[in-house]
């Protein structure tokens, strides 16, 4: 028996298939696992793979994708599955051709026809005889991916290809798994990985995999998630929204306990205090990320209980905060995190920030020092990046220019964009100008999601038709008018909640208390009632509106910003990313 597991990134389909198995063994078959714990058994497959996926490459078509893609499937078919088949075993693959049709197909929009034509070659006859979709909510899934990149300690390596297309890739993507589950429910089996137990759901999978082996009649349907009453799911109103919030927090907080702690980050409250303390002994990493952005005393005392056991992550939570409790404590995170610590001075050119630079060099944190640089002018950040440069350090570089304008910095992006074009995207975030303008034209097409990040909290032409082409196609147009009253900023609001809901809810950031912002709260809860992402926006903006008006002192109203300004809330995203 042949098995493929699909869906969509983040989806947990990897967890999944090596979960059921452990289970299919432990039931007495011979189980191979073509792809077990995500390497792919093939050698020849895994140089493939890093092929497809190095961003490097960013200007890949999709017919060469497709192509290398179908390479790698019929490389795994031909020296692993097949052979494996044949002496009877039971085989397990993470990801088929179905993926790959998927991705062409509907992802990258090469005509059906001939994506299906190339992958009956590929198959050469051979196809799974059983199909399991783990189906996710494209946010969820995201949200559940970015914890894994944070607890492998790569969420700061490059994106993949794929990634770089913007979120709307994963929608489509799913949306035609689903349609393929539909039409032939003999042959799928659809899981709904949305926060149960992730052992339960293997459970159910391996059962109905054995009942098919054995003969069985399917299916057995998807797995239902619990869906609120439309009244209860409707109601906008913030304490509504709230608990709501809170009992999925705690339900995920038993299965998943990173992910619990990453839907809590930022947002300041007693209930999330204590939800915090409670997950710090099972979330260290994510528990110290999720303090980004808070600064009460309870928020103080959980950064100094984590720093002596995850001090880069404590040291990553004070974002670009320049007060000075927080230069005092990267002081004594500085020996254990250099790294993390020169990062989170974007934008700080005091003697102290120089001071903390000087010690990170010396520890070698040279691309830490550079990417803290961001915002930063003057001869010694001059003097730094020519440094980088001769060292190829160029993502680095790329980070250091954001927020830096001028014809030098310009000088410097045309030579990123030769070498690194992401390099030189990162270097326009924050700007706008022509030099800018060029490189985000040239490139756009093909990271539609990097030019868009780049563009956060820009009040400027280039920026908004940049915006307005893309919110049909993928959430990022959304993510980069965090926190603008704008006209336009609201127009945008008002094209993508429909399809972007919780996208929608989280560019409010403090605009949520607002008229026009409950509106849109109360559009994205219409549309998608059962969010994750959508109540988890909606609580974070409404939490973070009533703190600010505990604190009218520090309170900052939002406005529109001068042409090319840019916002706090673009500051902490070139320092985020």
């Amino acid at each position: 028996m042949f098995v493929a597991f699909e869906g969509i990134d983040g989806s947990g389909k990897t967890t999944l298939s090596n979960l059921v198995a452990e289970r299919l063994r432990a039931a007495g078959r011979d189980v191979l696992h073509a792809r077990e714990n995500g390497v792919l058994a093939s050698a020849v497959a895994r140089r493939v793979r890093e092929l497809t996926r190095d961003p490097a490459l960013l200007e890949m078509s999709a017919r060469a994708e497709l192509f290398l893609n179908l390479a790698r499937e019929a490389q795994q078919l031909d020296q692993i599955v097949r052979p494996a088949l044949a002496a009877g075993r039971l085989v397990i693959t993470d990801r088929s051709l179905h993926s790959l049709v998927a991705l062409a197909a509907a992802g990258r929009a090469l005509p059906r026809a001939d994506v299906d034509a190339a992958a009956r070659v590929a198959a050469s006859g051979t196809r799974p005889d059983a199909v399991v979709l783990v189906d996710v909510d494209p946010d969820l899934a995201r949200l559940r991916k970015r914890v894994g990149k944070i607890l492998e300690g790569c969420d700061r390596d490059r994106e993949s290809r794929k990634g770089l297309s913007g979120s709307g890739l994963q929608v489509r993507i799913r949306n035609h798994l689903r349609a393929e589950a539909a039409a032939d429910p003999a042959r799928w089996v659809v899981a709904v990985n949305d926060g149960r137990a992730r052992e339960a759901v293997a459970d159910e999978i391996a059962a109905e995999l054995l009942r098919r082996a054995d003969g069985g009649a399917p299916p057995i349907g998807a797995a239902r998630r619990h869906l609120p009453a439309a009244a209860e799911a409707t109601d906008a109103s913030p304490a509504a929204v709230s608990a709501r919030f809170l009992a999925m927090v705690r339900r995920f907080a038993v299965a998943e306990p990173a992910l619990a702690a990453h839907l809590i980050a930022g947002v300041p409250g007693a209930a999330e205090h204590a939800l915090r303390e409670e997950l710090a002994p099972r979330a260290p990493r994510l528990v110290a990320r999720s303090l980004r952005g808070l600064d009460d005393r309870d928020a103080d005392a959980l950064r100094r209980a984590l720093a002596p056991t995850v001090p880069a992550d404590v040291a990553e939570s004070l974002g670009a905060d320049a007060s000075p409790a927080a230069m005092a404590l990267r002081a004594e995170l500085l020996a254990a995190a250099p790294a993390a610590v020169a990062a989170g001075l974007a934008g700080n050119g005091t003697p102290e920030a120089w001071a903390l630079r000087a010690v990170a060099l010396d520890r070698g944190a040279l691309d830490g020092v550079l990417e803290g640089l961001a915002g930063v002018e003057g001869p010694a950040a001059w003097e730094l990046r020519e440094e980088g440069m001769r060292r190829q350090r160029w993502a680095a570089v790329g980070r250091s220019l954001a927020r830096v304008a001028g014809r030098r910095a310009d000088a410097l992006r045309a030579e990123l964009a030769a070498r690194d074009p992401l390099a030189a995207i990162r270097a326009t975030a924050g700007l706008d100008g022509e030099a800018v303008r060029e490189i985000q034209e040239r490139f756009f097409a093909l990271a539609r999601k990097r030019v868009l990040r780049a563009v956060t909290g820009v009040d400027a032409p280039h920026a908004w038709a940049l915006r307005e082409r893309a919110v049909a196609e993928t959430k990022e147009a959304l993510d980069s008018i965090d926190g603008m009253d704008h006209p336009r900023a609201w127009a945008l609001r008002a094209a993508g909640v429909s399809r972007w809901p919780a996208t929608a809810v989280s560019s409010l950031v403090a605009l949520a208390g607002t008229p026009r912002g409950g509106a849109i709260v109360t559009r994205a809860l219409e549309v998608a009632p059962a969010s994750v992402a959508v109540l988890r926006n909606a609580h974070a903006a409404f939490a973070r509106a009533a703190a600010a008006r505990l604190r009218p002192l520090h309170a900052v109203a939002p406005r529109a910003a001068a042409p090319g300004a840019v916002t706090r809330v673009a500051l902490e995203e070139t320092c985020r990313t």
